[in-house]
């Protein structure tokens, strides 16, 4: 058929008026059998037919070869033509060797190179997400530099290729066996190819009978729509391929001149002879061709419409890409000779603008115009030229092997065009992927090929010795991803932890004291409001029901009102260490603490000085008669004031230097972070300290003193007694506060601050009570 293209297109421009008017076309054919010594003698006939040609003949022989198709017979061939400035045009030649001008300089195509339709393969492989393949290539100079190419273009694009099966015709039945049981078991799903159909048949039939079914085939456009692999194998072994093959075009009343071949139209052509028995299986007697092994004879009058596969083949459109660039070829050696013909001197393209002449016209001359064609192909709107390496622009379509039923209940395939593709394009593939067939159990699912399945969220990968290969490792502890195949885990923010899958943060688990924990209730509710209500009431209520008895007289009754006061401050200071800790209870627990005790603390010390000045004989009677320790109310009150102002001034200047707040630290426990208030400004923090642990010792000094003096109760001695026990606790609690952790130690401080309180109040105040309810008759 590719022959028959040719003399189509001679026809055709011999019959127009408007290219090469007065010049007729006529062909001369050249059998390879696909063989590089057929290849090499008849590249030397051309050069021999051409070099014989006297000069004057104006009927020339030859003037350009068109094919072959092969890139290994097309580089024999032009390593020939080449030395003798002889246009070569192949439609079926894509090495993309052929396109260095240095070696190969008469050398056009009417297909693009290699170069780009690896390319095409690699951005339609991305377009899949297929990063792990396979190759197989041609033994030849097709399938090598091809398939060199495509893997140049995989690594930079990220795609793997790590196996690659080099077959050719002369490989041992055992090789090829081989080849296709590596095939067979390597991991990948998609092969790519780079090779002729004659090379893979060998290699199709091992596939074949291994039962090699479940790859998807990238084929080159040397076998994209090959009769020769469709007929015999396709249905068994490569349904469901993608075939890469170049953009044909409309040859209007092409398929009619195919309809009307017969040995009469073109006799004595040993290639019809051949073609016509084959197809029609019969012998073409002498009268219509010559002598044939078959025993029913032809009659030149065979139908092909009825013949068929051989005739299906023939004028179907399986490889009607090539018969199209051949078409091309025509009207590119025509173009050009007609651009001779009309040429204007001084504006051609030999020196000084010189034209050659049609009478006259040497093969490099034709060489010079076959490079600056410029033309519309018939019946199309676009310009086909080639660039300065003899190459036309590349445009593919994509067709999908779409197996089907024919009438005869057989298994056929229908390539159906899916894509297309374009160097000139953004973006180079368009593509109907609902229209590609995939040969697997669910026809709409793409079949996956990569080295190894995705690492899902919460996982990161490791890579391994090949770029396609990685390992999934779970994220550490704390940290996550949200993506698929992350390349690392991110760590959460310290006050979030990763979920139990890894795929996200999640806030820590607060360790506090919560108002609705069994310490929080028990404690804050049951300890601190009983004793302070109960009992705390009830002392009151005492004291004023019998403020008027000599006990109630003789213990002060304003300083001990202002003691009540001053405890039930403590009492409540360990409400603001229970629930979530914020700035404003950082700030009011530390305060409320301070200035409580050191109310407490002062009314007990204006308290021992109003017993000691009151009996002790080394005090100067004029200072105890200035001061009046025993009788003025005013100058004991206004004591307390100005000793706790002290520390009203300390604890302001801690609130606005550096106060106190919230802070967050992370737990022994991975799951969990400690929220606590954090001291602020540590010197102000030990000078309030300080101040009160300084009055809480001057005021056990002075009860120490005064315990023996005969006052009707003794207080001073529970006064020295609770002071005793207030530093006890004080003293316990510093080892039991720095030996455990933050939410332990809130709740050791205030335990802490009950026990303190409790103390003072207990040996204080129960002496009294006792002597109030179970002695009355001591209250005189």
């Amino acid at each position: 058929r590719w022959m028959q293209a040719m003399i189509f297109a001679i026809q055709e421009v011999n019959n127009r008026t408007d290219l090469l008017p007065n010049v007729t076309l006529g062909w001369e054919l050249f059998d390879t059998c696909n063989t590089h010594a057929r290849a090499v003698t008849q590249a030397l006939n051309v050069v021999d037919s051409i070099n014989k040609q006297p000069k004057s003949m104006k009927l020339r022989c030859i003037s350009a070869l068109i094919g072959p198709t092969a890139s290994d017979k097309s580089i024999i061939v032009s390593n020939i033509l080449s030395v003798f400035d002889i246009p070569q045009i192949s439609y079926g030649a894509t090495s993309r060797l052929l396109s260095d001008k240095n070696v190969f300089s008469s050398f056009l195509r009417t297909i693009p190179n290699d170069d780009e339709q690896a390319t095409a393969m690699v951005d339609l492989l991305l377009h899949h997400n297929w990063t792990w393949v396979g190759a197989v290539a041609g033994d030849d100079d097709y399938g090598r530099p091809g398939i060199s190419r495509f893997k140049e273009e995989a690594a930079k694009r990220g795609i793997c290729v790590e196996y690659t099966a080099y077959v050719s015709e002369s490989m041992s039945p055992d090789l090829l066996y081989q080849t296709a049981h590596e095939i067979k078991n390597y991991n990948a799903t998609v092969f790519v190819t780079f090779i002729s159909a004659t090379h893979l048949v060998p290699l199709a039939r091992h596939l074949r009978d291994q039962n090699v079914t479940d790859k998807v085939w990238i084929a080159s456009e040397a076998w994209a729509t090959s009769d020769s692999v469709l007929f015999i194998f396709a249905a068994d072994v490569f349904s469901g391929t993608l075939g890469i093959a170049t953009r044909g075009g409309d040859m209007p009343g092409f398929r009619s001149f195919l309809e009307g071949v017969s040995p009469s139209t073109q006799p004595g052509s040993p290639f019809m002879k051949e073609f016509w028995e084959k197809t029609f299986q019969c012998s073409c007697p002498p009268s219509i061709c010559q002598l044939s092994e078959h025993d029913n004879n032809c009659t030149g009058k065979e139908d092909f419409t009825d013949s068929g596969t051989a005739s299906s083949a023939y004028l179907g459109w399986t490889d009607l890409e090539k018969s199209y660039n051949v078409y091309l070829a025509v009207y590119v050696v025509a173009s050009a000779l007609h651009n001779i013909s009309t040429c204007v001197e001084g504006e051609g393209l030999l020196k000084d603008g010189g034209c050659p002449s049609l009478n006259n016209l040497t093969t490099w001359q034709l060489l010079a115009y076959i490079k600056e064609v410029n033309f519309y192909p018939p019946g199309h709107d676009y310009q086909f030229n080639f660039n300065e390496n003899g190459d036309p622009n590349a445009s593919y379509k994509l067709v999908s092997w779409v197996p089907q039923l024919n009438a005869q209940g057989d298994v056929t395939i229908a390539f159906v065009h899916v894509g297309n593709y374009s160097c000139m394009a953004k973006p180079k593939w368009s593509m109907n992927d609902s229209a590609i067939y995939w040969r697997s159990e669910n026809k709409e699912v793409i079949p996956e090929s990569v080295c190894n399945g995705d690492c899902p969220p919460g996982y990161y990968t490791i890579q391994l010795q090949s770029a396609c290969c990685f390992k999934c490792v779970e994220c550490p502890t704390g940290e996550y991803s949200t993506s698929t195949n992350s390349p690392i885990c991110l760590a959460c923010n310290r006050t979030f932890r990763a979920d139990d899958n890894r795929t996200g943060c999640i806030p820590k688990y607060e360790e506090y004291i919560r108002w609705g924990d069994a310490f929080g209730i028990t404690f804050s509710f049951l300890l601190c409001m009983w004793s302070w209500s109960v009992f705390y009431f009830y002392l009151i209520c005492s004291f004023i029901k019998m403020r008027g008895t000599p006990l109630v007289k003789a213990t002060n009754r304003e300083l001990s009102f202002l003691l009540f006061f001053s405890v039930a401050c403590c009492f409540l200071t360990p409400l603001l260490y229970v629930g979530k800790p914020q700035d404003w209870n950082c700030k009011g627990r530390t305060v409320s603490f301070s200035l409580s005790f050191t109310f407490c603390i002062a009314a007990i010390l204006v308290k021992t000085l109003r017993v000691l000045t009151a009996f002790e004989a080394r005090i100067p009677v004029t200072y105890k008669k200035v001061c009046c320790w025993h009788h003025c109310l005013h100058v004991q009150v206004f004591v307390v004031m100005v000793v706790s102002l002290v520390q009203v001034v300390l604890s302001v200047a801690w609130l606005v230097v550096e106060p106190p707040n919230v802070v967050v630290t992370e737990s022994k426990v991975g799951t969990a972070v400690v929220v606590e208030c954090n001291v602020g400004n540590v010197v102000i923090m030990g000078f309030v300290y300080g101040y009160l642990c300084l009055l809480a010792l001057t005021a056990f000094v002075f009860a120490f003193r005064a315990r023996k003096l005969p006052e009707n109760f003794n207080e001073a001695k529970f006064i020295t007694f609770s002071m005793l026990i207030f530093f006890i606790v004080w003293l316990s609690f510093i080892p039991a506060y720095l030996s455990t952790n933050s939410t332990n130690s809130t709740a050791v401080s205030c335990i802490a601050i009950l026990a303190s309180t409790f103390s003072l109040l207990a040996c204080i105040f129960f002496p009294k009570l006792y002597v109030l309810y179970v002695t009355p008759q001591r209250n005189t």
